[in-house]
C-alpha cells in the first residue's frame, strides 16, 4: 500500500472549443476503493476514458506500477492491467458465461481454430469463484442471468486480463436495492486480492459505505482528494456543486387536495395479481418495490404500453387506455426510466425533442408553425433551467441532468393532469437531483398529480406524500410521509403481507 499502482499527473484534455480537463492529478493504491465524484460534465468520464485507453491526453503522464504508459486503445489498456466496467453491460446474451469472459481470446483457441472448451470452462469458473460467484454455472447462457449475476460476469471478464486497476462506472445504477450489498461483497473480494478500484457514482450512501478515499472534480479541475472518514456528505456536495445545497428534498408548503384525479380498480399486472389505488390532485404518490414487484408494469399499463384488465377513472370518468396516444388524449404523461432508449432522440436538438409530441398542434396545414415551436421550446427550457447555449443544441451533448429535464419538458409541454415519473433522477448528479426535485415539488404545488416510481429509497421517502409498497404484484402496505425509514420500507417490499399492514 506504500507505492501507488497508478499515478496520473497533470492530465489535460481539449476538444474543439472545449477544455474538458485541466491539469488533473489522480493516484490509486493496490487494494483501495477510490471514489470519483462530480456533477455531470465535471470531467469524470473524460478522465476515465483517458485511463482506459479511449482517449489520449492532450497533456500529462500516466504511470502504471511505476512505469510510464501511453495506451493505444482499450484493448491495449486491458492487456496492461486497466479494465473498465460500463454502466450498460457489454455482454452477448445468446452466449454462455464462459464464452463472454474469454470471447476472441487467442489462448482459448487451439490448432485449426478449435476452441479449448474444457480450459475455457475451467478458467472461467475459477474466475467466477474467486469473486464469490461459486453458485454461478459458467456454461449457462447470459440471457438467463439476473442483473447482479451479469455484473459478476463483467467483473470476471475484466479480471481475465489480469487487471490491476478496475474502473466501475455507476455500478449500482442497474441494480435493485437488495442486490447492491451483493455487489459490495464482490468488491470486498477484489480489494482483498489487491485489485485497485475506481468507483464512479452519484450515490452518496454507497460512497460512504464502500470507498476508502474520494476525489471530486468540478468543471474539469480537481477540487480535492480526501479520506472518506475526513469528509461529510454535506461537504462533498459543496465540493461538487461549488455551493452549499441546503435542502435536497423540498418541504411541502401546503397539503395536496383531496380531490381524486386518478382511480385505478382491479388493474391486472399479470394473470394472478390486480391492484387498486387512488391519486389525488397535487399529490406526489410514491410507488416502491424491488424488481418483480410489478411497479414498472403499473406505469406500462397506465400509459397504454401493455394491455390488461381493470378500470381506470380520470377526473371522474371511466377511460380506456390501449395506446400511448389514448393516454396522452386523457392528459396523462410518462417519463420512462431509460432516457437514452425511451425518452430522447439524442442527435436531435433540444427544441425538436421538447416539441416532438406536439407537432400536430403546432402546424398550419402541412407546414410547421416555427414561431410557436420556438416559443414552446423556450418556455420549457427556461422553466426547467436547461443549461445550454441555445435550444438548437443537440441533446447528445447535454449533461445527464439536462437530458432528463428535456424529457420532463417534452411531457410538460403536453399540459398533462397526471405525470408518471419512473426513476426520474437515474444517472444524474446531486446538483441536478436537487433541481429536479425542486421542479417536481413545484409542479405538485401547482396542482399536477404525480405518480413517482423509484428504486431509490431516499428519493421515495423524501418526495412522496404517500408511499404504496408493492410485493410480487400486490400492494402490501401504505406509508404516509414521515412514517417509514429505509429499513422499514425495504422490509415491507421484501416480504408478503404482514400483521398490521395498512393498505
Amino acid at each position: 500500500m506504500n507505492r501507488p499502482v497508478l499515478t496520473m499527473e497533470g492530465i489535460s484534455k481539449e476538444f474543439p472549443g472545449v477544455k474538458a480537463l485541466e491539469s488533473v492529478d489522480f493516484e490509486l493504491f493496490p487494494g483501495e476503493v477510490h471514489a470519483l465524484m462530480g456533477e455531470n460534465g465535471a470531467g469524470k468520464s473524460t478522465l476515465m476514458k483517458i485511463l482506459s485507453g479511449v482517449y489520449a491526453p492532450t497533456q500529462g503522464t500516466i504511470r502504471l506500477k511505476g512505469e510510464e504508459v501511453a495506451f493505444r486503445g482499450t484493448l491495449d489498456a486491458q492487456r496492461q492491467g486497466v479494465s473498465i466496467i460500463h454502466q450498460e453491460f457489454n455482454l452477448f446474451s445468446n452466449l454462455s458465461v464462459a464464452e463472454n469472459i474469454f470471447i476472441d481470446r487467442p489462448e482459448m483457441t487451439g490448432p485449426f481454430g478449435r476452441i479449448k472448451w474444457s480450459k475455457m470452462i475451467e478458467e472461467a469458473q475459477a474466475l467466477i469463484n474467486s469473486i464469490g460467484g461459486s453458485d454461478l454455472d459458467v456454461r449457462q447462457e447470459v440471457r438467463h442471468l439476473g442483473v447482479h449475476s451479469q455484473q459478476v460476469v463483467e467483473i470476471a471478464k475484466a479480471l481475465s486480463f489480469k487487471a490491476d486497476v478496475l474502473i466501475m462506472d455507476e455500478p449500482s445504477a442497474a441494480l435493485p436495492e437488495n442486490e447492491v450489498k451483493k455487489m459490495f461483497e464482490v468488491i470486498h473480494h477484489l480489494r482483498s486480492q489487491g485489485v485497485a478500484i475506481v468507483y464512479v457514482s452519484h450515490r452518496m450512501k454507497e460512497i460512504f459505505e464502500i470507498a476508502d478515499k474520494v476525489t471530486v472534480l468540478r468543471d474539469g479541475q480537481k477540487i480535492d482528494t480526501k479520506s472518506i472518514d475526513e469528509v461529510t456528505e454535506q461537504q462533498l456536495i459543496q465540493m461538487m456543486v461549488g455551493k452549499e445545497v441546503q435542502q435536497l428534498y423540498p418541504i411541502r408548503q401546503q397539503p395536496h387536495d383531496e380531490e381524486v384525479i386518478l382511480k385505478v380498480s382491479n388493474m391486472s399486472l399479470d394473470a394472478e395479481h390486480k391492484i387498486s389505488f387512488e391519486l389525488r390532485k397535487g399529490e406526489i404518490l410514491g410507488l416502491f418495490g424491488i424488481p418483480g414487484s410489478g411497479s414498472h408494469t403499473v406505469a406500462e399499463r397506465l400509459f397504454g404500453l401493455k394491455r390488461g384488465t381493470g378500470e381506470i377513472v380520470i377526473n371522474g370518468k371511466p377511460v380506456q387506455i390501449a395506446t400511448p396516444r389514448d393516454a396522452k388524449d386523457h392528459k396523462l404523461a410518462y417519463v420512462p426510466p431509460d432516457r437514452h432508449r425511451q425518452g430522447i432522440i439524442k442527435p436531435m436538438s433540444i427544441r425538436k425533442n421538447i416539441t416532438f409530441t406536439l407537432l400536430p398542434s403546432l402546424s398550419k396545414g402541412l407546414a410547421l408553425n416555427n414561431t410557436a415551436i420556438q416559443q414552446v421550446s423556450s418556455e420549457y427550457m427556461n422553466k426547467l433551467r436547461i443549461k445550454a447555449p441555445h435550444d438548437e443544441q443537440a441533446v447528445d451533448y447535454l449533461s445527464g441532468g439536462n437530458q432528463q429535464k428535456v424529457v420532463i419538458g417534452k411531457w410538460l409541454a403536453a399540459k398533462p393532469d397526471i405525470l408518471i415519473l419512473e426513476e426520474p433522477t437515474r444517472g444524474v448528479d446531486v446538483g441536478a437531483k436537487a433541481e429536479i426535485y425542486s421542479i417536481i415539488h413545484k409542479l405538485a404545488e401547482e396542482g399536477l398529480s404525480i405518480l413517482l416510481i423509484s428504486s431509490e429509497m431516499p428519493e421515495v421517502l423524501g418526495m412522496s406524500d404517500r408511499i404504496l409498497v408493492l410485493y410480487k404484484g400486490d400492494i402490501v402496505h401504505t406509508f404516509a410521509h414521515g412514517e417509514a425509514d429505509q429499513e422499514q420500507l425495504l422490509q415491507r417490499a421484501s416480504h408478503p403481507r404482514m400483521e398490521g399492514d395498512v393498505l
